[in-house]
């Protein structure tokens, strides 16, 4: 068994969030999250359960032997500090791999939602398909940040992002190298969702997070 050091860095890479990511999406500095990877300090006790939602595990599994008791760690997140905060969701991932999303601010029904996490000043998307499965499930929550960028990195090689084609559709992808140094390719994780090569994009943003609530 792994001591929590390496869970934690496991866990967390598991998911593709960097250290920046689930800095942010806990309200703290990039070098604590590094600082539990390295075995330097450990992540308090109210925070786990944030944790555990980020990186899509229980908390019991998060915790293992070394890092505190799951129910000490339930009652330390129910401090009035720590308390859930509610977003509207943006939009949803549809079965057909294509995101919609409601620019005019209006929300269907069960479209707000309540985060492990306060502070998160970008868009709420809902998974509603299975085109990235397993990678993402039915029903999981994304977020990602706007105006994002007008094109592909190599940075983002390997990375999940949403992106705006230059036909006007919204997609849910992984970003992979194209034929060559200066292309890329939007793949699914369903073998049965063709690949898109050379997209021509309006706007791509790189996946915040995804967490089951």
């Amino acid at each position: 068994m792994d001591d929590w050091a390496s869970r934690l860095k496991r866990l967390r890479t598991a998911t593709r969030l960097s250290q920046a990511k689930v800095a942010r999406a806990l309200g703290i500095a990039p070098a604590s999250v590094a600082q539990w990877e390295i075995g330097r300090s450990k992540p308090s006790l109210d925070r786990l359960p944030t944790i555990a939602a980020l990186y899509g595990v229980s908390l019991e599994e998060l915790c293992g032997p070394d890092l505190g008791s799951p129910t000490e760690a339930l009652k330390a997140s129910k401090m009035p500090i720590r308390r859930q905060s509610s977003f509207l969701v943006s939009g949803y991932v549809s079965g057909a791999d294509r995101v919609i999303m409601y620019c005019d601010g209006d929300a269907a029904n069960d479209m707000e939602v309540e985060l492990p996490f306060t502070g998160y000043d970008g868009l709420i998307l809902r998974v509603n398909g299975e085109s990235m499965v397993p990678r993402y499930k039915p029903g999981e929550i994304v977020g990602i940040h706007l105006p994002g960028k007008e094109q592909f990195s190599l940075k983002m090689i390997g990375k999940d992002v949403v992106a705006k084609l230059s036909d006007g559709q919204i997609v849910l992808k992984t970003v992979m190298q194209g034929h060559n140094n200066s292309s890329y390719t939007l793949s699914s994780v369903n073998p049965l969702v063709a690949p898109i090569f050379d997209p021509q994009v309006e706007w791509v943003s790189p996946i915040d997070f995804h967490i089951t609530l």
